[in-house]
């Protein structure tokens, strides 16, 4: 493995995740941030996506947040150090120790539109969207 790839449990489809080499995320839009896994759990979504997906997973056309779509990483529920931040990212920096809020919601300027974020209709978390050491919004 090198600086240009990584190791991710990708999801194609229910009971089948393969560990795959992928390519190191960069960020690419200035609210993000690029963190570099030092620990991801297991959630009980993850289980769920494993034993009877797709359940948040987008299969068959890209999520209108993420515009991401299967096959996805999985592992939404990480912490690591902040690696990299884009030019409007404030509340954090380079070397911040950080846990990650998993879920993306409707946002605008790295802010989320909803107070109750977590009820949207459009849910879906960090790690399905995108590789699971890139956190797509600073808070």
């Amino acid at each position: 493995m090198n600086q240009s790839s990584m190791q991710a449990a990708v999801w194609y489809a229910a009971r089948d995740i393969r560990v795959e080499q992928v390519p190191v995320p960069t960020i690419s839009d200035p609210h993000e941030v690029k963190v570099k896994v030092a620990a991801c759990g297991i959630c009980g979504s993850d289980l769920h996506e494993y034993a009877a997906g797709p359940i948040f997973i987008p299969v068959g056309k890209p999520h209108p947040i993420s515009g991401e779509q299967a096959p996805i990483i999985m592992g939404h529920e990480f912490a690591g150090e902040v690696v990299e931040v884009g030019d409007k990212v404030t509340r954090v920096k380079v070397g911040d120790r950080v846990a990650i809020e998993p879920i993306l919601s409707p946002n605008k300027d790295g802010a989320y539109q909803m107070e109750r974020y977590n009820l949207t209709p459009l849910l879906v978390f960090t790690a399905y969207p995108a590789v699971a050491v890139a956190s797509r919004r600073s808070p």
